[in-house]
């Protein structure tokens, strides 16, 4: 077996160890992949040295969109969305009379706000972050001089995570998230912005995979990356809803700076106080 192939196990089997049971993989890479799939003359190397591995080592690799080509990004997301919201292992986990919620936004995004699942308002609309906390979203989105209209917000989640009592909210488990994350990769992969806002500990968890030594007083305000894409980790609205102090809203929204300062936003001084 060459050292490539026991490189790659070796990584695979760490991944799995630390509770990674899901890769994502651009299209191109996909479909590079699938390429190389079909290129059967390495064969009788490969019978001759089969790979084994444990059941429990096993690791999944998402692929983030169909082998499909589109004519343009309106067409991709809308394809993409009518998957989602017809997709029957998605609905079957939708409360009678409510919906799937899928992103909205500009296409043409250079930010893209992540949050984790929709919550009672967002099942009612279909659409993502209408309750308190998505009309918090729209003042600090506003506060940085752009309109809803202008960014992109979606969640990992598509549907609102079930409960026995018909009213309040539970976080999704990895599981669920795990299962979602695909639809979430393809639209990053549709509007590719320039950065993601991860909204919320869940989120976190849900993008860059569980880690149970992680604290989100720490990894607030810092960049790290999803699907090549740079990212910053910042508190959901909801926890401004909750802990409503000034202290509070300056460590997001100099978040929000550093953000703006990425993307070569312009920032006036007014906005530089905020919250101060």
């Amino acid at each position: 077996m060459s050292q490539a192939m026991h490189l790659l196990i070796d990584v695979l089997t760490s991944l799995r160890q630390q509770g990674i049971t899901a890769i994502p993989l651009s299209r191109a890479t996909w479909q590079r992949i699938h390429s190389l799939q079909s290129n059967v003359s390495k064969r009788e190397e490969i019978e001759k040295n089969p790979v084994r591995v444990n059941p429990s080592q096993e690791i999944s690799v998402v692929a983030t969109s169909q082998n499909r080509t589109f004519a343009s990004k309106q067409e991709h997301w809308e394809d993409l969305k009518k998957r989602v919201l017809t997709n029957p292992e998605l609905l079957k986990h939708v409360r009678p009379g409510k919906k799937l919620v899928f992103g909205v936004g500009n296409l043409n995004a250079d930010l893209f706000f992540c949050g984790e699942a929709p919550g009672a308002d967002e099942e009612i609309q279909g659409i993502p972050f209408v309750g308190r906390a998505g009309q918090l979203l729209t003042k600090i989105i506003a506060a940085m001089g752009l309109s809803r209209e202008e960014v992109y917000i979606g969640n990992i989640m598509n549907w609102r995570p079930e409960l026995d009592t018909p009213t309040g909210n539970r976080p999704p488990t990895q599981e669920e998230m795990q299962f979602c994350l695909p639809y979430l990769i393809e639209q990053v992969e549709i509007v590719q912005p320039k950065v993601i806002i991860a909204l919320g500990s869940t989120a976190v968890n849900g993008l860059l995979s569980y880690d149970k030594t992680r604290k989100m007083s720490q990894i607030r305000g810092t960049w790290q990356e999803f699907c090549h894409i740079p990212l910053m980790v910042t508190f959901h609205p909801s926890y401004l809803l909750r802990n409503a102090t000034n202290a509070t809203k300056r460590l997001v929204w100099e978040d929000m700076l550093r953000v703006m300062d990425r993307v070569g936003m312009p920032i006036s001084e007014r906005q530089r106080q905020y919250f101060l």
